[in-house]
């Protein structure tokens, strides 16, 4: 397959990872109006599950939806920015020509067959590059498969390519754009998967979350973005960051294709001990239970009080499409109950208080020696992270270790009394520097993507509609104890049934 990879090659034109073209953009554009997914629409509009049922009843071939996605990238790409290295139209059109020869001999792999995935850089490929978006790591060649990508390809998807971010998941940005804006930030660090499956270069791209890199750019870029229990997919063969709190997941269009995709991508793997001792998930099944008109009986969902941390959020529409979706979801048969949220163990002040040291001592540790051999090949932000992990005292670790166990315990009690919580997400995609968004009436209480990573908990971005003024995306996130995947999918799943905002598309 790398004799067959381009950084500039698809059906028309070049695009690609030679982003050094690329019209840079600096100002903000009006915001445009926002296009629907249509039965009849585009072959590259379509969520996975639909794309899988129309490969398998042969309505439509893989080699047909590759070439839509093929299009696509070349009408979008240089503007978007969303890949590292794009595979050659070649390569990609000749998995999908497997995938069809396949289901023509009656060999059905499952609804990934045929389905183009972008994969972000910092996930290894055999034979082909993975640069982390790092100087140090240029021209880095895996001699195997991340478990992931392994995965992937043995259930027939169509890998298109990898994916833009930022240098090795953290550091300085990447440079892709935001398919809503052109002028706004994706949000990282999987930047390019997030803005790809938004653009429609792929159906679905997969990324790694430590602070919220799967689900900022998924909510900015208005898809689905699923944080999984810590431990469901393997870390093997993905560069880390925080090693205890990684989590390799996908960015898709809905909950259901988030599923399907994580079903593949789940179970044990030997080579990652930190891998959950279960060997197969069966959540899109789960999904697609019928449960009637009201899906959610029996749920208890909460939701933040007044005052509450996770009601903090600066953006009114952020408010009043949160306040929407709480009717939606006690309409689909879920009983709603407020909840205030516990306070952090002193001295720590905020949750970045206790995930910072932990994630600073921990990509100190995988990079020190590479930062003792050249540690000039790293940019400055990112070398003074490493630097400052490895100055950090053994006991700055172990303290902030400890306040992530205790906040916890009593952070997951809510638990007790509830199935699911659901809050706003935050602030919309800003804008990119040096240009501001005006000041916001109040701040925001903090980041609320970070709480869930340290608890390894099943965390979900999920559109919520377009704010009024910059028609850009905005969003809630579906979350759960650790474990209750199923719970947090069935919330984001009824609540995508019954409503479209995860079919609206930008229009580019």
């Amino acid at each position: 397959m790398a004799d067959g990879i381009s950084r500039a090659s698809f059906l028309i034109g070049a695009v690609g990872a030679g982003v050094a073209a690329a019209v840079p953009v600096t100002a903000a554009a009006a915001p445009a109006a926002a296009r629907t997914q249509t039965a009849d629409g585009p072959l590259y509009d379509l969520e996975i599950s639909e794309a899988a049922d129309l490969i398998r009843r042969r309505k439509i071939t893989a080699v047909q939806l590759a070439e839509s996605v093929l299009e696509r990238a070349a009408q979008v790409e240089e503007r978007v920015i969303a890949y590292a290295l794009a595979y050659s139209a070649d390569d990609v059109l000749a998995q999908a020509r497997a995938a069809d020869k396949l289901l023509r001999r009656g060999t059905y792999l499952g609804p990934l067959q045929g389905i183009p995935v972008g994969l972000k850089d910092i996930i290894f490929t055999k034979g082909i590059l993975t640069e982390a978006n790092s100087k140090f790591f240029r021209g880095f060649k895996p001699t195997f498969d991340a478990t992931c990508v392994a995965r992937l390809k043995a259930a027939g998807a169509v890998i298109v390519g990898k994916t833009q971010t930022v240098e090795l998941a953290s550091g300085d940005p990447a440079p892709t754009n935001n398919p809503w804006n052109l002028a706004r930030t994706p949000g990282g660090s999987s930047s390019g998967s997030g803005a790809g499956t938004a653009a429609g270069e792929f159906l679905a791209g997969i990324g790694s979350d430590t602070r919220g890199s799967i689900r900022i750019p998924s909510a900015n870029c208005g898809i689905t973005g699923y944080r999984t229990t810590y431990g469901m997919v393997s870390k093997h063969g993905v560069f880390p960051l925080s090693y205890t709190i990684d989590d390799v997941g996908p960015l898709a269009r809905s909950a259901l294709d988030a599923a399907l995709l994580v079903d593949v991508m789940a179970g044990q793997d030997p080579e990652d001990p930190t891998t959950r001792p279960v060997q197969r998930y069966e959540l899109a099944a789960a999904l697609t239970r019928d449960r009637g008109k009201r899906p959610l009986h029996g749920i208890r969902v909460g939701v933040p009080a007044a005052g509450d941390y996770f009601r903090g959020v600066p953006n009114d529409d952020e408010l009043a499409a949160f306040d929407e979706a709480v009717k939606v979801i006690a309409s689909l048969g879920a009983e709603v109950v407020k909840v205030r949220t516990n306070t952090l163990p002193k001295p720590f002040t905020t949750l970045n208080s206790i995930s910072t040291p932990i994630v600073n001592a921990e990509v100190g540790a995988f990079q020190y020696q590479n930062w003792k051999a050249r540690a000039e090949d790293f940019t400055a932000q990112y070398r003074r992270q490493v630097n400052t992990g490895n100055l950090l005292p053994a006991n700055a670790y172990v303290d902030a270790q400890r306040a992530r166990a205790l906040w916890m315990r009593g952070f997951l009690a809510m638990f007790d009394d509830i199935d699911v919580f659901i809050h706003p997400g935050d602030e919309i995609a800003t804008l990119k520097p040096p240009a501001t968004d005006p000041a916001r009436p109040r701040p925001s209480s903090g980041s609320k993507f970070g709480a869930w990573s340290l608890t390894g908990s099943p965390s979900i971005a999920v559109p919520t509609g377009l704010s009024g003024a910059e028609r850009m995306p905005l969003h809630m996130l579906v979350n759960a104890l650790p474990g209750d995947d199923e719970l947090a999918l069935r919330v984001a799943h009824a609540f995508q049934g019954a409503t479209k905002h995860h079919k609206l598309r930008p229009a580019l």
